[in-house]
């Protein structure tokens, strides 16, 4: 027993003295504990914008920050490695609330410091002025001016939501109405090129985020191929495209088959009122009416309500022969519907209007054609200057023309040009018009290929009221369409 208790006194003794000589070999020093300060915990920031956050450090022992190790994120996916953030908000995030976190490593010790924050992105898309041009290899670019006060500058992008926007621009068609996932009212419109894997993207001047796409897998059925040339809106909002010169309807999200004639036609340079489309034959040279076929069974004829199957002739048309379409208008006079066309040659303007009347007084009435698509009125207007460069528009019961710098106005009753302004020089050649949503102003976009700015297209805005001129210079490319969606117009 003596034997054994001295054994156990030697071990602790020489335990003791064993744990005293260890000295240093382990590294007690506390880490130097990080703290992140200096991010807001909610920041807004717009698509295309620069986000720039300066963290803040707070060190428990040393304020040395050598060995750290940064990362951002959003939503998971690492946006930069620098201590630092200055980031453009790509237009491919979505409008919203996104979760993000800064994390800091210690290379020295693997320690990991976290700070999560949100980001709420919107839109600089919303009202405005908008403008699809074309760049310097036929690219579509959209560009954007907004209506608020103090604007000197225009956006410009190739995508949607990062879907590109193709090339070859060729129209922009729109609806006004309620969005419920915004809770307001705002333009629907639909962007379109002619060649793309996605030549025509569905957005809103609301979130400017994709809402549709219409590509070659949008068909209902197999065998066509998508490459739009122009689009029309009905009043009903079913919106028709031109693609491969034939017309198509478009519903809930996908191409119907092609119209059905019994002859030939390339259509062209639609305009819609109501539940039916004004076309020009490129073949005949004529405009006609499309519409959706009669039901009557004992002739053999079926109606489809999703395809424009009988063409209506319309008699008497002068021949367009030498003239270039300016623009075009369908609207309502008692009881018909008149398409009023502006057409312009050498040292003239030529004012059409065609007029279609539909007799039918009742759905239940037997299946009987009574309708008429008549000349309505022809006119001519001395124009010096006017060519195949002269652009216009029609607003309510006025003609507005723009030959070189001049803007001319005439009635659409008892026509006489006059003057209305003279836009300063330098602007280049007139591209397009347009006119603001409340119809107050015109919207006239030009094109200087000479200029040696970056940005050759300009556009002045025109106070129909007091004709002030307000000139915006070099702030975009070659316009193809513009369009005024600077204000609720309903409101």
């Amino acid at each position: 027993m003596k034997k054994n208790i001295t054994i156990y006194l030697l071990l602790l003794v020489t335990i003791f003295f064993a744990c005293s000589e260890d000295k240093g070999n382990y590294d007690y020093a506390p880490a130097n504990n990080l703290k992140i300060k200096g991010i807001p915990a909610d920041t807004t920031v717009q698509s295309y914008e620069v986000l720039k956050l300066v963290p803040k450090f707070e060190r428990s022992l040393l304020l040395s920050e050598e060995g750290l190790v940064y990362s951002w994120t959003i939503e998971g996916e690492e946006i930069a490695t620098t201590r630092d953030l200055e980031y453009t908000i790509p237009g491919s995030l979505n409008v919203g609330k996104h979760d993000c976190r800064y994390i800091v490593t210690d290379s020295k010790n693997d320690m990991k410091y976290f700070y999560s924050f949100n980001i709420s992105v919107t839109s600089p898309f919303s009202w405005g002025y908008y403008f699809l041009c074309e760049g310097a290899n036929k690219e579509s670019i959209l560009s954007y001016f907004s209506a608020k006060e103090g604007t000197t500058d225009c956006i410009h992008v190739n995508n949607i939501g990062g879907y590109s926007l193709g090339s070859e621009p060729k129209a922009i068609i729109e609806k006004f109405g309620h969005i419920s996932s915004l809770g307001n009212y705002y333009y629907t419109f639909y962007v379109i090129s002619a060649k793309g894997e996605t030549p025509t993207i569905i957005t809103d001047n609301g979130a400017f985020m994709p809402t549709g796409l219409i590509t070659n897998s949008s068909f209902m059925f197999e065998g066509d191929s998508y490459n739009p040339t122009d689009g029309v809106m009905m009043a009903t909002g079913t919106p028709y495209f031109i693609s491969n010169e034939k017309i198509y309807s478009y519903n809930s999200g996908l191409l119907y088959r092609p119209a059905q004639h019994d002859k030939e036609y390339k259509w062209s340079h639609p305009a819609s009122y109501y539940s039916y489309v004004f076309v020009f034959d490129e073949l005949s040279k004529k405009y006609y009416v499309l519409k959706n076929q009669i039901n009557d069974p004992e002739q053999g004829l079926l109606s489809d309500s999703y395809a424009l199957d009988r063409v209506v002739e319309i008699d008497g048309q002068p021949s367009y022969d030498g003239q270039t379409l300016i623009t075009q208008s369908v609207g309502t006079d008692a009881d018909a519907h008149i398409l009023s066309l502006a057409l312009a040659e050498s040292g003239k303007i030529n004012l059409i209007s065609l007029r279609y009347i539909n007799f039918r007084a009742a759905e239940d009435e037997a299946p009987e054609i009574k309708e008429q698509g008549i000349l309505n009125a022809s006119e001519s207007l001395s124009l010096a200057g006017a060519d195949a460069n002269t652009r216009g528009i029609l607003v309510g019961q006025d003609w507005y023309f723009v030959v070189g710098n001049k803007v001319y106005t005439s009635p659409v009753l008892m026509p006489q040009l006059a003057d209305l302004t003279t836009l300063p020089d330098g602007l280049g050649v007139p591209v397009a018009v347009a006119v603001s949503s409340k119809e107050t102003h015109l919207i006239i976009a030009t094109y200087d290929a000479s200029s040696s700015h970056e940005n050759k297209g300009s556009f002045a805005l025109v106070d129909l009221t007091t004709k002030e001129v307000k000139v915006y210079r070099n702030v975009m490319g070659k316009c193809v369409v513009a369009k005024g969606f600077d204000a609720n117009s309903w409101f």
